[in-house]
């Protein structure tokens, strides 16, 4: 995938490509990660949809400060965290009227869904461990400490290039772990 500012300028000028290879790039990690926050496999769905919906709409206005990835991530826990205040305050409203609460239903996610995910984020953070030692940390700086290769390549006194290389490699590796769960 092209460079966080690439990327950025491309979508900024509309190009529903590199919005769509972008999108197919963080999916599977944002999911993961709101559902962290989002007990409920179609909520997170929901939230994720809309987070990218606006990110396409408001794409001329965006002015990323941190990496593309942390910048997505960041909008994913935000979005995360109204979406649990707005139903909490449901709930408390809910709470308040007796007569409603001796009727209410409560909904319990899909267990199936609820054990993919836990599979999911297991063999996630199993196959990270696994990587060998430069992989694996440069793969860590990249998705979740949201650094941009130049600033990993500076870490780590290495060219942007071989940062380029093992972001792929550990990318490849996870990719043919979650085949299984992963859509066609």
């Amino acid at each position: 995938m092209a460079s966080d500012s690439k990327t950025i300028e491309l979508i900024k000028q509309g190009d529903i490509d590199a919005f769509n290879t972008l999108f197919k790039s963080v999916y599977l990690q944002l999911y993961i990660h709101c559902r962290k926050f989002i007990p409920y496999p179609e909520e997170a769905k929901d939230i994720l949809q809309n987070v990218f919906l606006r990110f396409w709409e408001k794409r001329e206005e965006i002015d990323i400060h941190t990496s593309l990835n942390a910048y997505l991530y960041k909008a994913i826990q935000n979005e995360c965290l109204n979406y649990l205040r707005s139903t909490r305050t449901i709930d408390i409203l809910q709470s308040e009227d007796l007569e409603l609460n001796k009727y209410e239903v409560v909904e319990e996610g899909d267990p199936y869904s609820d054990l993919n995910v836990l599979e999911i984020e297991q063999i996630t953070e199993n196959t990270i461990e696994e990587l060998p030692n430069q992989c694996k940390s440069i793969f860590k700086l990249s998705r979740i400490n949201g650094l941009k290769n130049q600033e990993i390549a500076d870490k780590l006194d290495i060219s942007v290039r071989t940062v380029e290389t093992q972001i792929y490699r550990a990318l490849k590796t996870l990719k043919s772990k979650l085949k299984d769960y992963l859509a066609s």
